[in-house]
């Protein structure tokens, strides 16, 4: 895209990951769908940003794109194996190492802090959704991406020649919003992750964890949404119409 004016945060976003650093710097949420249709200048105009300062950023970062985290020029067979191997991983791991901490925090503090028990009840929550979540990519959507891009490598994997991508994007789509209403939940009930910061090292660890995990569940959203689920759709369009 040429106008630099009209480009938004997923055009920035899908040129180089490293811009989430400068949009996090100010609050700008570059997983979230809506920020596709609207340019970074009028979404600073809406949020009173300075548009300028931004792209100063930005522009700092050109020639600053590492390969292992260009995603956008990776063959999906191996943004998929990435997404499987490394990424659900960590999630799998951090989510359930988050719920257990949570647990133990309620043991300890339940009774004199209130809020602890609301705070674990959220994590269980979107600890459930992420799991039933990787387990629909693993089982049902990744393999027959793989097949729509390579399907002499991976014929097993073929479905009969129906649309079948949307309904499933759709539903992953709208858990994606989910867990980010979940964790802006979180966010909230944890005042940005300062909530009895200074209470005890459990604390502290589950809100050095907590904030981690939702930098780590942002660019994943970032990189379905935004990357593998458009060239999947366009792949799918391809394959039924051959």
């Amino acid at each position: 895209m040429n106008n630099l004016n009209s480009k938004t945060v997923i055009d920035f976003m899908v040129e180089n990951i490293a811009a989430a650093e400068v949009f996090q710097k100010y609050g700008i949420n570059y997983s979230n769908n809506s920020n596709c249709t609207i340019s970074l200048q009028n979404l600073c105009q809406r949020h009173h940003l300075q548009y300028d300062e931004i792209i100063k950023e930005l522009n700092s970062l050109k020639g600053k794109v590492p390969y292992l985290k260009n995603y956008n020029v990776w063959d999906l067979d191996l943004l998929i194996t990435f997404l499987i191997e490394i990424d659900h991983p960590f999630k799998k791991d951090n989510i359930i190492f988050v719920e257990k901490l949570a647990n133990k925090i309620l043991e300890i503090h339940g009774k004199q802090l209130s809020e602890v028990e609301e705070l674990a009840s959220l994590i269980q929550k979107i600890a459930i959704e992420i799991q039933y979540h990787i387990n629909i990519e693993e089982k049902t959507l990744f393999p027959y991406i793989l097949f729509l891009n390579s399907p002499e490598k991976y014929p097993q994997n073929a479905l009969s020649k129906k649309p079948f991508l949307n309904d499933i994007l759709i539903n992953l789509d709208k858990q994606h919003k989910s867990f980010c209403s979940l964790w802006n939940q979180i966010k909230e009930h944890t005042n940005h992750y300062q909530l009895y910061a200074d209470i005890d090292n459990n604390f502290k660890l589950l809100l050095y964890k907590l904030k981690q995990f939702e930098e780590k569940l942002h660019n994943h959203i970032h990189i379905e949404n935004n990357i593998l689920f458009p060239k999947a759709l366009e792949l799918e369009k391809n394959y039924l119409q051959s």
